[in-house]
This record gives structure tokens, C-alpha cells and sequence, in this order.
């Protein structure tokens, strides 16, 4: 019976330490994408969903990089393409995988254009690391972190002829690099405070 209760009390300390542990490293959901080589995530939980190109309805006088707006269940929408605020090249032609990720910014949504939906990933929050620095003025205004690269260490365990063959079959499917982690919202303020002082609430 003391044994039992012995093993009963440690269960329930392992779990009590566990639970803890969650509290403080908790885990977050991001989506991935990929916009031209790069590949790039956001916070799920600010997404609606991902839908296929819509028409869209130009708006003259918009930042180059809004594209316009669409019509979403009766709801207007303004649709950013990435390809062009991030970029800032000309958005290539749509293609099959092409998605636009409506995404809640407030109480507001607007629609982001991407070259391709690539992963719905979970990890902890200690795993993504702050946002490099750019050159003297410090990381992007809309980048605010980082994630997915191996530890060095881990890589240079491995055989060189696994290593090499590892990193090959990650660039292949864009895994084994850094993915940059989006903050939306700045995505919008900071060309649009430049541009005209107009600001997106919410």
C-alpha cells in the first residue's frame, strides 16, 4: 500500500511539475508560408482561414502593395500582397497553390496574398528566438522573431555524408532554414504612417 501511494504521489508531482513547466514555456501555433524563396509564419490565432485568389476590386490612391479589395460574405476586405510589401517585386502571375490568408488585425480582417500555404506548426515559445538585427537599425519593424534552424551543435554531430544529404532534402521541401515570424499589424502601420498618416485601427 505505501509503495503504491509512493508511486501515486510522484505521478502526481511529475505531472504538477509538467503542467508548470507548460505554464511557463507554453505552446504556440503558427502557419507557414512561403513569398517568392522566403519562407514566413504568423500567429494561427490570427488567421480566419485561407482561401483561393478572389476578384479584386482595385482602390486608386492605395500603397503599391494593397492590391485592392474583395468581398467576403458581405464583409469588404482589403487584400495586401506580400510579394510586393515584403519584396517588393512585382506579384508574378497566380498560380494553383497561390492563397490568400484572411487574417484579423483588431476587430478588423484583411487578406494577405501568398505564394503557397506550407505548414500549420506547433513549438514551444522558448523556440523562437528574437529577431536578428538589420544592418544599424535593428530588426524589421514587422519581423519579431525567428525560428526553425537546428542547433549547430546538433548538425555537426552528424555524418558529413548525412549532413550533406540532410540539408539537401530540407532545401527541398524549405526546411532546415530559419522562418521569419510576421507581426501583420506592422505590416500595414509602418507604410501606411509613411505614406499618408493613415493608420488601420483594431
Amino acid at each position: 500500500m505505501r509503495q503504491r501511494f509512493n508511486v501515486l504521489t510522484q505521478l502526481t508531482q511529475s505531472m504538477a511539475d509538467e503542467m508548470a513547466a507548460a505554464e511557463r514555456d507554453p505552446l504556440v501555433q503558427l502557419c507557414a508560408f512561403f513569398v517568392g524563396p522566403e519562407e514566413y509564419a504568423v500567429d494561427i490565432r490570427r488567421m480566419e482561414e485561407a482561401l483561393q485568389p478572389q476578384r479584386i476590386t482595385p482602390i486608386r490612391g492605395a500603397p503599391p502593395f494593397i492590391e485592392g479589395i474583395i468581398r467576403l460574405r458581405g464583409s469588404i476586405i482589403p487584400v495586401v500582397d506580400l510579394r510586393k510589401r515584403l519584396l517588393g517585386i512585382e506579384a508574378p502571375v497566380d498560380t494553383p497553390k497561390t492563397r490568400m490568408l484572411v487574417c484579423w488585425l483588431g476587430r478588423k480582417r484583411v487578406a494577405f496574398t501568398v505564394d503557397r500555404v506550407s505548414e500549420v506548426v506547433r513549438l514551444r515559445r522558448s523556440e523562437i528566438k528574437p529577431a536578428p538585427a538589420i544592418g544599424a537599425v535593428g530588426p524589421a519593424p514587422f519581423v519579431v522573431g525567428v525560428y526553425g534552424e537546428p542547433e549547430k551543435g546538433e548538425q555537426d554531430k552528424r555524418e558529413p555524408d548525412r549532413r550533406e544529404g540532410d540539408k539537401r532534402e530540407q532545401e527541398k521541401h524549405g526546411q532546415g532554414r530559419l522562418k521569419l515570424l510576421l507581426d501583420v499589424k506592422a505590416l500595414l502601420l509602418a507604410e501606411m504612417v509613411r505614406d499618408g498618416g493613415r493608420r488601420m485601427n483594431g
